[in-house]
């Protein structure tokens, strides 16, 4: 019978022995290092919750980062868009963004907020003839006297006076005791030849706050430009009483007798 050689036995055995003298293995896993946990994220709603508060309180640049941080949260947010559009065109400063958020909206039809964002975008930015077709969608789904104005004014400036009386005239009937709106109309008829109209207007806005002087200074130059100075003299001189202060009669003393 062939023996073996003893050398690999005895190797083996040393390498056994040092196992059994070596420090059992932990049945347990280590605990894994501390790491701090991530800072929680408000959500979108909770970001518009504080921006309208805060505007309200009158803090826009602090509703203004509300809204940029739920519009980061919820890129897809109209609401957010919207609001945060209204406000950037408040301010009036950076147009671009404005610009940039309003595009971002995909449900146009369903909130007339962004056609009246957009039409005041346009007004800011010289593009009358974005703005007119802005504000008319936005009348489409109810009736404004002040949406009716600020159309008329962009028509008027395009040079598109018969479409700019018309919204006058509607801006009127919805709302016949405005003198702002009467004395645009009165400009609009005076443009346009139409002398009788327009100081049916100016007389009526002028009746309709006759303790200001404003009403009738403004017929009283009408009544110049169409050489009526008699009747300009008359006006004149209602602005004037419209100016005095108003006498106060002292109390009568009681009598010693």
């Amino acid at each position: 019978m062939k023996r073996l050689p003893l050398a690999p036995f005895l190797a083996l055995g040393a390498v056994l022995a040092a196992c059994a003298s070596a420090p059992p293995l932990p049945t347990a896993p280590l605990a894994p290092r501390a790491v701090p946990p991530a800072a929680p994220v408000p959500g979108s709603e909770a970001l518009l919750a504080e921006a309208l508060a805060l505007r309200a309180a009158g803090e826009p640049a602090k509703a203004r980062l509300r809204l940029e941080e739920a519009l980061a949260a919820a890129p897809a947010r109209d609401d957010v868009r919207i609001e945060l559009a209204e406000l950037l065109v408040a301010d009036g400063r950076e147009l671009d963004r404005a610009r940039e958020v309003l595009a971002g909206v995909r449900r146009r039809t369903v909130d007339a907020r962004w056609d009246l964002a957009s039409a005041r975008l346009a007004e800011l930015t010289g593009d009358d003839e974005a703005a007119q077709a802005a504000y008319g969608r936005a009348l489409m789904l109810g009736e404004d006297a002040d949406l009716r104005l600020r159309r008329a004014l962009a028509l008027s400036r395009l040079g598109r006076a018969g479409d700019a009386i018309a919204e006058l005239e509607r801006a009127r009937a919805a709302r016949p005791g405005d003198g702002a709106i009467r004395a645009q109309l009165a400009d609009a008829y005076e443009a346009a030849g139409r002398l009788a109209e327009a100081e049916a207007e100016l007389v009526a806005a002028a009746r309709s706050a006759p303790g200001r002087a404003a009403g009738w200074t403004r017929l009283a130059r009408f009544y110049e430009r169409t050489g009526r100075s008699a009747e300009a003299a008359r006006a004149d001189e209602k602005a004037r009483a419209a100016t005095r202060p108003a006498r106060t009669l002292r109390p009568l003393l009681p009598s010693r007798r």
